[in-house]
């Protein structure tokens, strides 16, 4: 079970990252990650800067919960739920702006698919997927093989996300066992929609 840290450990990492790591391209040999190296990918998440200022603090204290999970690997769920609660004030901003009323996170998301305020295409994963998914396809057209075809739907995954997002928020805001590893995928979504939200006013 995990307790509150002696004082004298309080600066020693969790011994739980000791298992997150990745093979040398030298020798092969198993590389734990670093806090450098989770401090540079917490830190590669970011708010443009047409995000309101108090949205981009929110946000930054779920970075630096994030970060700290290094020392308390508890802090992980902690930071993801602040992150969607970043998530959810940032829509209603955003429908503020719009003069359109919508309390809850759920509801929100609808509205800013239908308005389409976020499209599956401003999200990196998906564009990582889609790239993955092309290399395939190469690959498949050198022996002669039809692609898969593609789904037309440019918000199919914003539509997943309407449904999983509030799911997760709530799991965690109502008192959960959940422990996800890693979290920067978590913060890297909710980064890439509040981006979306705001990216107007860079014209």
């Amino acid at each position: 079970m995990d307790t509150l840290k002696p004082l004298e450990e309080i600066t020693e990492p969790d011994e739980r990252w000791a298992i997150f790591g990745y093979p040398d391209p030298v020798d092969f040999s198993f590389h734990p990650i670093t806090l450098a190296e989770r401090h540079a990918a917490i830190a590669a998440i970011s708010l443009t800067p047409c995000v309101p200022e108090y949205i981009r603090e929110h946000f930054e204290t779920a970075k630096n919960l994030l970060l700290y999970a290094w020392f308390v690997y508890r802090f992980i769920p902690v930071a993801e739920l602040h992150a969607y609660s970043t998530v959810e004030m940032a829509l209603k901003e955003r429908a503020t702006q719009e003069s359109l009323q919508a309390k809850t996170l759920a509801p929100l998301l609808k509205i800013a698919i239908k308005r389409g305020w976020i499209v599956d295409e401003d999200f990196s994963n998906v564009r990582r997927e889609r790239e993955a998914m092309e290399r395939e396809w190469e690959w498949r057209r050198q022996f002669g093989l039809a692609p898969t075809p593609e789904e037309n739907d440019a918000q199919r995954y914003c539509k997943v996300l309407m449904d999983s997002m509030p799911y997760l928020r709530n799991d965690l805001a109502h008192g959960s066992k959940t422990l996800r590893p890693g979290g920067i995928g978590t913060l890297a979504i909710c980064a890439d929609l509040i981006n979306q939200l705001f990216k107007e006013k860079l014209s």
